[in-house]
């Protein structure tokens, strides 16, 4: 064997075995990309996960606020109406001994 084709079989060897690297090489960009995809689809759903959580916990929060006003407004509601009962002036005449006073029959003393 002379020397060009000796040398001719070495270049060839290597370019066999640089398509080779570059094919593991790809294969190893698509498994890492694909790795990373389903990582970044799990972080997604992580963060999905917890942002509705978030939103309902909030929703309770405003529930629980609106239920707390609601019930504030409920017992001002029945305090007021109870101080507006206690307002109202009835007659008690036949109690009052001053008003006995002034139901004489007779005003001659």
């Amino acid at each position: 064997m002379d020397h060009g084709s000796r040398i001719e079989c070495t270049v060839e060897e290597y370019r066999r075995g640089m398509v080779r690297l570059q094919d593991e090489y790809d294969e190893m960009k698509r498994q890492s990309s694909a790795d990373n995809g389903a990582a970044l689809l799990e972080a997604i759903e992580r963060v999905e996960t917890e942002r509705e959580e978030h939103a309902r916990l909030e929703a309770e929060e405003r529930e629980r606020a609106a239920a707390e006003a609601r019930e504030q407004r409920e017992v001002i509601a029945r305090a007021l109406a109870l101080r507006r009962s206690k307002d109202v002036v009835t007659p008690t005449d036949d109690d009052d001994p001053e008003g006995e006073y002034y139901r004489r029959e007779s005003w001659l003393i």
